[in-house]
């Protein structure tokens, strides 16, 4: 799916977005059910009802979770933002700026893990909340001069893979700094393994790299499907290994919606076989 919003663009939340996407119209966090994102909203009002929500220089945001009384469970809209990769969930934060105002998309991020802390309810009593470290994910490309400068891993596919689908696991509790490697670490093991899955080849086009790096790498891009731009989570049942023409058709081409599609089910045919490959020895094994 390719989602319509524009940086830094106001929305109408009920109109433009829950009317489009479902979700609920109230609160801090909406999970449609049939969409594959989690709208969380912040600002105006947060303060004053207990959440204390922050824009960090590093460019990460501390998002309080959900619950207004007592202490936060990690449960519902919280639990969805703990497990948003491994569920193929993105996160779009929006932010209200005046009662009854618009909402102004801030962009995709990925949680890359969050910390108990003390906060005040709505009732001014003390309470363990959760807070959430919120990384932006146009943050974490992996730049051309970056992939050219690595040198090759030696590691087999298979290995690769075991780490590609332990770093997309939902997060634990670490500090904001913590968080940040984390996810800037969980990202980097899903592109490894999707290039040295792609094989040199595009996963779109099935041709070859157009080139190889100064490393002796076959240049080929990380794209992350669910999207219009890069970004989005960091499983690798979600990310496509492209030439770079055909990573720039993916996000602008006129058939950039029917290319996705394709992409998605090529990517994530190996995982689908190998859960039903599962469910058949556990059925066997009763």
């Amino acid at each position: 799916m390719l989602w319509p919003f524009e940086l830094h663009r106001s929305y109408h939340r009920r109109n433009d977005i829950h009317a489009r996407f479902g979700g609920q119209q109230q609160g801090g966090i909406s999970t449609p059910a049939n969409a594959p994102g989690i709208f969380i909203f912040t600002g105006h009002g947060a303060g004053h009802v207990g959440y204390q929500d922050v824009f960090e220089a590093d460019g990460s945001f501390r998002y309080t979770g959900q619950g207004q009384l007592g202490d936060m469970q990690m449960i519902s809209g919280n639990r969805a933002i703990c497990d948003h990769v491994q569920n193929g969930k993105d996160l779009l934060l929006f932010q209200q700026t005046k009662k009854g105002g618009p909402v102004r998309f801030e962009g995709l991020y990925v949680c890359g893990g969050w910390e108990m802390e003390q906060q005040p309810d709505m009732n001014g009593q003390p309470r363990q909340a959760i807070v959430f470290t919120l990384v932006p994910q146009n943050g974490l490309s992996i730049e051309a001069e970056d992939l050219a400068a690595e040198a090759p891993t030696d590691l087999p596919l298979a290995e690769l893979k075991r780490r590609a689908l332990k770093a997309a696991l939902a997060p634990t509790a670490a500090s904001s700094r913590v968080a940040l490697a984390n996810v800037r670490a969980r990202s980097k093991a899903v592109r490894d393994y999707v290039l040295a899955r792609a094989a040199g080849l595009c996963e779109a086009c099935r041709s070859p790299a157009p080139f190889l790096t100064s490393s002796g790498q076959p240049y080929l891009e990380a794209h992350h499907i669910h999207k219009l731009s890069d970004g989005g989570p960091d499983h690798p049942a979600s990310v496509a290994a492209l030439c770079p023409n055909c990573h720039r058709q993916a996000h602008f081409g006129a058939d950039q919606a029917i290319l996705n599609n394709k992409l998605l089910e090529r990517v994530r045919a190996p995982f689908e076989k190998a859960s039903e490959a599962k469910m058949g020895r556990e059925k066997n094994a009763i």
